[in-house]
């Protein structure tokens, strides 16, 4: 199997081809995805003066291009695809100032 030729050889590398083997197989993957139910603040008053916020609603949370990213999710939980949900966004902001 290839894969245990691929394991074998890891152990003739050095730290720096160790790192830069680390570095492709992450950018070859999707980003992990993490989950947080929280409350949400909005901007009445309630809210400003310390209050516990709105519902508990579902964020996604994951890191890509160096940038950490957050995604709204709503009351349900959903898994979402990070890529996708970037470039919907992206598609979204194009459309609404008129680039589309």
């Amino acid at each position: 199997m290839m894969l245990d030729k691929i394991i074998d050889q890891l152990e003739s590398l050095d730290q720096t081809e160790l790192r830069i083997l680390y570095n492709h197989i992450g950018s070859a993957l999707p980003p992990s995805v993490v989950y947080q139910h929280k409350p949400s603040k909005c901007g009445c008053k309630k809210c400003k003066e310390g209050g516990p916020g709105h519902g508990k609603y579902w964020y996604a949370y994951f890191s890509y291009d160096g940038k950490t990213h957050c995604v709204y999710i709503g009351k349900e939980k959903r898994e979402i695809d990070p890529i996708y949900e970037l470039e919907l966004r992206e598609y979204q902001w194009r459309k609404k100032d008129g680039v589309l």
